[in-house]
C-alpha cells in the first residue's frame, strides 16, 4: 500500500497537469478522476487522448498509473516501455518504470520462495536481506546453504568471500573468491584477493590483485588505495604515492586515501608530507578499516 501510495501521489499528478498542453482538458479530467481514486475513468480518458496525442509521454504515464491503480503491473509496464522508446528521458516516465519494475521484480522472487523455497536462488536472496540487516553470521550460513545447492553461483561465492573477509578470514575468503575468479573474473574478485593478501602480509600478490582491480574499474578509489598501499609495502614508496594520489584525484575527500598516502610518505621518508596527509586524513575523519592491507599489526601508526 506504501508503493501504491507514492505511485499515484498528487503531487506528481500535479506536476503533470500543470504541464499538460494548453487546451488539453481531458487530460487535466483524467488526472483529477485518478486523484480522485477513479482509475477507470482515467483509463477511459486517457486512451482517448492517446489516440491523438500517441507520442505525448504524459498520456502514457496516466495511463500507466491508472494501470497501477488497479494493480495490473504488467499492462503499466508495458505503457512505460512505449513510454520510453518516445521520451528515453522522461524522467516520470523512468520514475514510474523503476518503481512498476521493482514491483514485478518482487512479485517475481515471492513467487520463487514458494515454488522453490530451498533452492539456491532464495537462499542467495535471504543472505542478502540478512546482509542489508548487518546480520552477518546468519547471511553467512545462508549464502553456505546456496552453495550447497549450487557451488558455482558466483553472487553466492561473492558474498560469502566478503563476509568472510569483512571479519578477517581471510584464510577462507581467498579460496571463494578464486574460486569465482575461475568462474568469471570480475572486480569484486580482484578486489577481495587483494585486500585479503595484503592483510596476510602477501604485498606481492597484493599488488598484482589491485592492479587487476583498478584496470577492471578504473574509477574505484578505494581498489587505487589498496594498490598504493601495497606497493608502499613492498620498498616502491614513490609508484604507491602515484597510485594514491590517484585514489584522492577520483575521491577528494576520502579520508583513507589520505591517511594511506601519509603511511606511504612516511616510507618514502618524506615526513612533512606524511603529517600533511594525516592532518587532512583527520580532518576527513579517515582511517582505514580493517579489512584494508596496511592494518597490519606491525603497521606503523602515524606520530601524534
Amino acid at each position: 500500500m506504501l508503493l501504491l501510495t507514492v505511485l499515484l501521489s498528487p503531487a506528481v499528478s500535479q506536476a503533470q497537469t500543470a504541464a499538460k498542453p494548453a487546451g488539453d482538458t481531458r487530460l487535466a479530467e483524467a488526472t483529477r478522476a485518478l486523484s480522485a481514486g477513479d482509475a477507470e475513468k482515467a483509463l477511459a480518458l486517457g486512451k482517448a487522448v492517446l489516440g491523438q496525442q500517441p507520442n505525448n509521454p504524459r498520456v502514457h504515464v496516466l495511463i500507466a498509473r491508472a494501470h497501477i491503480r488497479n494493480a495490473d503491473f504488467d499492462a503499466a509496464y508495458q505503457q512505460l516501455r512505449r513510454a520510453l522508446r518516445i521520451a528515453p528521458r522522461n524522467e516520470d516516465v523512468l520514475y514510474y518504470l523503476g518503481l512498476v519494475s521493482a514491483r514485478l521484480a518482487e512479485q517475481q522472487l515471492l513467487h520463487l520462495a514458494q515454488v522453490a523455497p530451498e533452492s539456491a536462488r532464495v537462499h542467495q536472496l535471504q543472505a542478502e536481506a540478512l546482509e542489508a540487516q548487518e546480520r552477518r553470521a546468519a547471511a553467512e550460513e545462508e549464502y553456505e546453504a546456496a552453495l550447497k545447492v549450487k557451488p558455482d553461483l558466483l553472487e553466492a561465492l561473492l558474498g560469502l568471500a566478503k563476509l568472510k573477509r569483512i571479519r578477517l578470514a581471510c584464510e577462507e575468503a581467498i579460496p571463494l573468491y578464486e574460486k569465482a575468479e575461475t568462474l568469471r573474473p570480475s572486480f569484486d574478485g580482484a578486489y577481495g584477493l587483494g585486500v585479503c593478501y595484503g592483510y596476510l602480509q602477501r604485498d606481492d600478490e597484493a599488488v598484482g590483485k589491485f592492479d587487476e582491480a583498478t584496470r577492471r574499474d578504473p574509477k574505484a578509489a578505494i581498489a587505487w588505495v589498496g594498490f598504493g598501499t601495497s606497493l608502499a609495502k613492498t620498498g616502491r614508496a614513490a609508484d604507491g604515492i602515484a597510485k594514491l594520489q590517484q585514489a584522492i584525484a577520483l575521491e577528494p575527500k576520502m579520508g583513507e586515501a589520505y591517511y594511506a598516502l601519509g603511511m606511504a610518505y612516511q616510507a618514502a621518508r618524506q615526513p612533512e608530507l606524511a603529517q600533511k596527509a594525516f592532518r587532512q586524513a583527520e580532518a576527513l575523519g579517515g582511517t582505514l578499516d580493517a579489512g584494508t592491507p596496511s592494518s597490519q599489526p606491525d603497521t606503523p601508526q602515524p606520530p601524534k
